[in-house]
């Protein structure tokens, strides 16, 4: 019988997928860790680990309410705080604690939350991208852990000195890059390339984000709701119409590249190790641009780059494309290999594996309670769109007969898959990793620190550079420094 997919409710299940030789040395640590616990410093570190913690959340719209679902999963949690601007928002979130034990207070301003709400331990950052910088320093000072979400500025300058406000506190922040927590994209990246190396040398990476017009339509503010001239001047914005729509404007964002891509081309960075050494972008306002009775926008609703990066193993490309006016195909990422090539998602629809005809065998890592690999139940399609549907068979003039092919093709490559399923909300991993850190003050075991962060906003950022100019960008090394 073939293993079947793991399912797991926490990162931890797959920190190591090892052998006898590993299992040893993870059973003396075990032993090690037993003597310690029987310290008084050690069971209170574990206590402690266990202990609630009062969260305050800034931020609730659309990324903020799925933040406070995915913490749902975690216990010892008390939202003690809630802040937005628009009442509304507020209002769709206090509705979630109805029924509660206790309420949460609501606020309109950080500042006023920061100074009245003493208890809180840590806050959680989901407010338009300009206004990160300026929470997560005023947390950071108030004494605060933070978490907030990506990307986590909209400038490098900003990022620069959300990176500083971290080094002058000493402070726990954690950037919302949360497929650094995902069990799959560990298994991946931990066990399938570095420690197998089933794909062998990885020479190009894809990535894309496709969502269609009716998700990226403006949103008109409902009337009962609406948002004071002067309330909305004073926190930033030029207007109703911008504040429901900041992504697309760059005072207060930084478009579909950024809102979308930078989970993707995040990948490129963390799964090399590495940062590029250029990148070659296209984009503009191709559709939102005003005509025909269309909303007008300000950055690019499509953009199409491109990143070389220089391995160990030598040159690797990276593609990357956003559209924010078809939502075929979806998000997914893709690594292509020498030895095998992996398409992957945070989405379950995206997890085939495939390994090419000359690579060496697959079904050593198949094998066990903990596989790297499992064979895939049908084919391997390159292209999802070519799966045939059961109500259609082909024609007999496209039938294949057996043996004939075009020369250029490369034989069929084995069907796999990874044996990795997160039955989360995609969030709570990362949140967990967060909380955890702040629970035992060890910052060291934060997946995606800040000045990581930074150097994904910065290959990011750079896109409009090229775009403006129309040439390749090259880095220096002190781009991605502070």
């Amino acid at each position: 019988m073939k293993p079947s997919p793991i399912q797991t409710s926490a990162p931890a299940a797959f920190s190591n997928f090892m052998d006898r030789r590993g299992f040893l040395r993870q059973g003396a640590a075990f032993g090690a860790g037993l003597y310690l616990a029987t310290s008084k410093s050690a069971v209170a570190q574990a206590e402690n680990a266990q202990r609630t913690l009062k969260v305050g959340i800034v931020g609730c719209g659309a990324q903020g309410q799925r933040l406070l679902d995915a913490c749902k999963d975690i216990p010892g949690l008390e939202f003690v705080a809630v802040c937005d601007i628009w009442n509304f928002n507020r209002n769709m979130v206090m509705g979630r604690f109805r029924g509660s034990a206790s309420q949460p207070a609501q606020y309109e301003d950080i500042e006023e939350m920061l100074a009245k709400q003493k208890d809180i331990e840590c806050v959680i950052i989901a407010t338009p991208d300009f206004m990160h910088a300026p929470h997560t320093r005023l947390a950071l000072k108030a004494g605060k852990s933070v978490y907030c979400e990506k990307m986590m500025a909209n400038t490098i300058e900003a990022a620069k000195d959300m990176v500083r406000a971290q080094r002058e506190t000493g402070g726990i922040l954690q950037i919302g890059h949360q497929r650094h927590s995902n069990p799959r994209y560990l298994h991946l990246r931990d066990n399938v390339l570095r420690k197998a190396k089933l794909l062998g040398r990885i020479t190009h990476c894809y990535g894309q984000w496709n969502r269609g017009v009716s998700a990226s339509q403006a949103l008109d503010m409902p009337k009962k709701y609406e948002i004071p001239a002067d309330k909305l001047s004073k926190y930033g914005f030029d207007n109703a119409f911008q504040y429901r729509n900041w992504r697309f404007f760059k005072k207060y964002g930084a478009g579909p590249i950024s809102d979308l891509g930078a989970h993707q081309i995040d990948l490129f960075n963390w799964y090399t190790g590495k940062t590029p050494v250029s990148v070659m972008a296209q984009g503009g306002v191709d559709y939102y641009d005003g005509k025909d009775g269309r909303q007008q926008y300000e950055l690019p609703d499509n953009v199409m780059a491109m990143y070389e990066y220089k391995t160990d193993e030598g040159t690797m490309r990276a593609y990357y494309q956003v559209l924010t006016t078809s939502g075929s195909q979806g998000y997914y990422e893709k690594l292509m290999g020498i030895d095998g090539s992996v398409a992957f998602s945070e989405s379950p629809t995206y997890n085939q594996i495939y390994r090419e005809p000359n690579a060496q065998s697959w079904e050593p890592f198949a094998q066990g309670e903990n596989p790297l690999v499992i064979r895939a139940a049908d084919q391997v399609y390159n292209k999802f769109w070519e799966k045939p549907k059961p109500w259609t068979r082909p024609k007999s003039w496209l039938d294949v007969k057996k043996g004939a092919a075009d020369a250029r093709e490369s034989k069929a490559l084995e069907n796999w898959i990874l044996p990795v399923i997160l039955s989360r909300p995609p969030h709570a991993p990362h949140l967990e990793n967060f909380f955890t850190a702040v629970r035992t003050k060890n910052p060291a075991i934060l997946n995606c620190h800040v000045e990581e962060a930074f150097r994904t906003c910065v290959t990011v950022l750079k896109c409009y550079e090229s775009m403006q100019t129309g040439n390749k960008v090259v880095f220096k090394p002190e781009d991605f420094t502070v």
